[in-house]
Formats: structure tokens, C-alpha cells, sequence
């Protein structure tokens, strides 16, 4: 069946930061490099709140690690900047905004608690493969600190390559690969590579 990705987030303790309307012009940035290299349609709601649409559903967890992965890096000294995410894979046949996944990824946001990354699906062995991990790979990134959110997002955009995200970020590999570990690098690749085969499967299913 055609599928449509949404995914919907908003801030982490927007109001309580030194200068909420840094942190709300970072989220701006991070979401206008999203929606170039993902190609996604982006609209922001209530300041801290947002939504992107991948028009390539198969990349949305990884818009979904880079979108927090570039916010925690950009954090000033002192405080932390990240978001909540609701990732809703649902029906494409439906009216723009009113779709299974729009209905699916909003109501999905409001209804969670203490998870900072969630997946919603009608799709029962879908939700089985990815709900339980997508919790495991939001409490990886609640514990990520910057430099290993900032190593993490670069690795994404070099598709793993490490001499070049050491380029990029005029450090040694050796500290790269370091960094990497401690973000548990490896698992989240593995995740991504997972989801996206699994959402393929959903889409030809």
C-alpha cells in the first residue's frame, strides 16, 4: 500500500531556557537543513511545536536522529536543546493534514509521557518490530552529550564514513571513533538500516 511518514515533535523544556527564542530560531535551522536533505514539507505551530512530512517515508527515522541529534549539538554552554518526536506511519490515501499518519504522529505526541521518541502504526507487526527498539534508541540519545551528538550527526550525513566526518570535524579519527562509541554508533546504524527495510516491507506488503 502507498504509506505516508509524519513525524511531530516539540522542544524540551522550551520555556524554562535562558533565551527560548534561541532555542526556537535553532530549531528553525535544524528544520530548513531537514527539509533539503530530505525533501520534506515543514511547518512550525505554537513556536516550539513542528511537523515534517518525508516525501521518501523510508528516511523518516533518520530525519528523526538527525533532528535531534543537530539540536542537542547546537546547545549553548550550560544548557541542553532537544525535542520530543512522534513518528506516525499510516495510509497516504487520505486529505493532506487529516491522513492516518497526521491523526496517528499528533495524537501520538500528546498521548506520550516520559518517552522522548515513540513510533505510532495501525499496522500490528509493524508496531511490533519498532515500538520497544524506538524507546531503547530514544533513551540512548536522552543520555548522548553534545560532542557525541554533534560525531553522531555528521556520521548520518558521511554514511559512515569516518575519515570523512573527522574531516569535517577537525578531529583525529581516533577521537571520532571514540565518540562514536559512546554514542553507540553502531546499534543506532543498525536501527536505521532495520526500519528503513522494515518500512519497505509495509509499503510493497
Amino acid at each position: 500500500m502507498a504509506i505516508k511518514a509524519v513525524l511531530t515533535g516539540d522542544l524540551i523544556h522550551s520555556q524554562t531556557v535562558d533565551n527560548t527564542l534561541a532555542y526556537i530560531a535553532g530549531l528553525e535551522t535544524v528544520l530548513r537543513t531537514l527539509e533539503r536533505r530530505y525533501g520534506a514539507d515543514v511547518e512550525t505551530y505554537r513556536g516550539d511545536g513542528f511537523q515534517l512530512v518525508l516525501k521518501q517515508p523510508e528516511h523518516v527515522f533518520h530525519c528523526a536522529l538527525a533532528l535531534r541529534a543537530a539540536l542537542i549539538a547546537a546547545s549553548p554552554s550550560g544548557e541542553r536543546w532537544d525535542a520530543r518526536l512522534a513518528i506516525g506511519i499510516g495510509s497516504a490515501q487520505s486529505t493532506q493534514g487529516y491522513g492516518e499518519a497526521f491523526v496517528l504522529s499528533g495524537q501520538g505526541l500528546d498521548g506520550m509521557k516520559k518517552s522522548t521518541l515513540a513510533v505510532f502504526s495501525n499496522d500490528e507487526r509493524f508496531l511490533e518490530r519498532t515500538e520497544l527498539v524506538t524507546e531503547f534508541v530514544g533513551a540512548i540519545i536522552e543520555q548522548w552529550t553534545q560532542v557525541e551528538a554533534q560525531t553522531y550527526g555528521v556520521h548520518l550525513i558521511t554514511e559512515s564514513h569516518q575519515a570523512e566526518t573527522a574531516q569535517r570535524l577537525g578531529k583525529s579519527r581516533v577521537t571520532v571513533n571514540r565518540a562514536l562509541q559512546r554514542a553507540q554508533a553502531r546499534l543506532l546504524d543498525r536501527y536505521l538500516e532495520r526500519t528503513r527495510l522494515w518500512i519497505g516491507e509495509l509499503a510493497h506488503g
